[in-house]
């Protein structure tokens, strides 16, 4: 992961050579928390401009995020990549006009819930394709953990967070991992739909590696499903029901919300957007502690580990 050089936005448009000369037009886009972004109209035509933020060139490849976007973008799923400069990580998309950002409440929606694991799969699965950058969610956990433990702040629940993490990597470890291209940041500000068309599209990438490809319906999940909606997103990315998916599911829902806990945590230590990552912070944590009682756990954990149910005969 190499060094990138600041820029402002002033910089990152001069340097698009098919802009100069041309009539611009520069708007904030608000509710990225990663990243600053701007919306670039260009004679009359408009695209999307993001600025890697101040502290993520420690943790964010911004080759990988571009081979990411152009995998998106060949399975239909991302929009048009046009512009990447490799020395400042400065990327450029078409804009998506007629597009919206989902909100929570349009998973209610079973069109768009469906719609929501279909473009999970099929960004996975891309014959060919893999990222320069192979990071399990587990891996990623602990590289958040350890920017955030220099802050000196860990949570009151720190040892019962580790222990379940090492014990969800043990029994995903021998079930056997799946790597495949993800996208780990799966949540509705990810998520652009056209209400007139029905067209989905998956956006930001910086979290994208390798990685067990359930991760993404996790990340998802942790925020807003219920059970039957958990059994409809394995239906939907397996192509049907199966027992030991949906504990793999299960299990890296409370993975992710373990890497998202420490993300916010270090964020608040060192990231330059306007975004109040504690209280972000807090709603994963209270979501956790909930995970932590749901009486299936042991169920799932012995199940992928392979630990036998019923006495076996010595």
């Amino acid at each position: 992961m190499g060094k990138i050089k600041k820029t402002t936005i002033e910089e990152a448009i001069a340097r698009v050579d098919d802009w100069k000369g041309k009539t611009l037009k520069c708007e904030v886009v608000p509710g990225g928390i990663t990243n600053p972004n701007y919306k670039i109209t260009v004679d009359g035509k408009s695209f999307m401009l993001k600025i890697p933020g101040a502290g993520t060139e420690d943790f964010i490849d911004r080759d990988n995020c571009r081979a990411a976007s152009l995998i998106a973008m060949e399975a239909g799923v991302g929009p048009v990549a046009t512009h990447y400069f490799q020395d400042t990580g400065v990327e450029i998309w078409e804009w998506l006009e007629g597009y919206r950002t989902l909100t929570f409440g349009d998973i209610y929606n079973e069109k768009i819930l469906i719609k929501i694991a279909e473009v999970a799969r099929d960004f996975h699965n891309i014959k060919g394709k893999a990222l320069p950058v192979k990071a399990t969610i587990f891996d990623q956990a602990r590289q958040m953990h350890d920017r955030a433990i220099n802050g000196g702040y860990l949570p009151p629940w720190y040892d019962r967070i580790m222990y379940y993490l090492n014990k969800i990597e043990e029994a995903i470890m021998k079930d056997g991992l799946v790597l495949k291209p993800c996208h780990n940041d799966y949540w509705t500000n990810n998520f652009l739909y056209n209400d007139k068309t029905g067209d989905f599209k998956l956006i930001d990438y910086e979290y994208a590696t390798m990685n067990e490809g359930l991760t993404d319906l996790g990340v998802f999940a942790a925020c807003y499903t219920t059970e039957d909606f958990d059994k409809k997103l394995i239906e939907v990315y397996m192509g049907g029901y199966d027992e030991k998916a949906y504990a793999r599911y299960k299990l890296l829902k409370i993975a992710a919300e373990i890497k998202w806990i420490f993300w916010s945590l270090q964020q608040y230590l060192y990231s330059n957007v306007n975004y109040d990552f504690m209280n972000w912070y807090g709603m994963k944590i209270a979501r956790l502690q909930h995970y932590f009682i749901d009486p299936r756990l042991d169920y799932w954990l012995n199940l992928l580990s392979g630990k036998p149910v019923f006495r076996q005969k010595v």
